[in-house]
């Protein structure tokens, strides 16, 4: 039994690894499913579709998470097989039928429970927030909603505390200089769209604007720290 709860412990692992990969991923500019899709795709090795490698490849960040996934997912996948060899061949028959009954059960109901969105989401919450605080002052929180051609698309971003567009009202932004284009702000749930020139940016506020993907972080950006 004890093997089994060892397999259970690293399976738990394995979730977590990828919704971190996931969230991770969504912070570099992917929507949800996309990120998702990356994470256990890297993890197990499986492979990206050439639109999809050609996205990882061609960001430096996103680079560095499939890099960290591929080592992740090799090391688990060995520690898996040996945990499952050990659960099942070094037990008489009647304590293997109890342990592979045990983690089928138990891998049945945590697929139960992976399948629900919203668990992910809740669970997600706590990783983001601790991913952003290791992730540079200079990370401006966004998710790219639909790719109109390679470079430019609408993104939905989060404008970051100390930003040099915090406090800002929309005509002074000068934005169109970066090549973006204010559709929506949303702001405490409330969302503005086709908000007035004399709306006032706040951190916190989420901005779904189009434009040159490679802009935003520079646009948005937090301040350098005063040295």
């Amino acid at each position: 039994m004890g093997s089994v709860v060892a397999l259970l412990l690293i399976l738990c692992a394995v979730y977590f690894i990828v919704l971190f990969g996931t969230v991770a991923y969504q912070l570099t500019g992917l929507d949800w499913d996309t990120a998702q899709f990356q994470a256990l795709s890297a993890f197990t090795g499986t492979g990206f579709t050439t639109r999809i490698s050609e996205r990882v490849i061609n960001h430096p960040l996103r680079r560095r998470i499939t890099l960290v996934l591929i080592l992740m997912g090799y090391a688990s996948g060995a520690t898996v097989v040996a945990t499952l060899v050990s659960s099942i061949a070094l037990h008489t028959p009647v304590e293997t039928a109890v342990n592979i009954t045990v983690l089928v059960l138990t891998v049945a109901m945590a697929m139960f429970l992976i399948r629900r969105r919203g668990l992910h989401l809740r669970l997600a919450g706590p990783i983001r927030r601790w991913l952003l605080a290791r992730m540079g002052p200079d990370v401006v929180p966004h998710e790219e909603l639909l790719t109109y051609r390679p470079g430019f698309a609408i993104s939905r971003i989060e404008i970051p505390q100390h930003s040099r567009l915090a406090g800002v009202a929309l005509r002074d932004a000068d934005l169109r200089t970066f090549q973006l284009q204010v559709l929506a702000i949303e702001t405490n749930g409330e969302v503005h769209p086709v908000p007035e020139a004399d709306h006032v940016l706040r951190p916190g506020d989420h901005v779904v604007l189009y434009g040159s993907v490679a802009k935003v972080q520079e646009a948005f950006a937090p301040e350098p720290p005063p040295t």
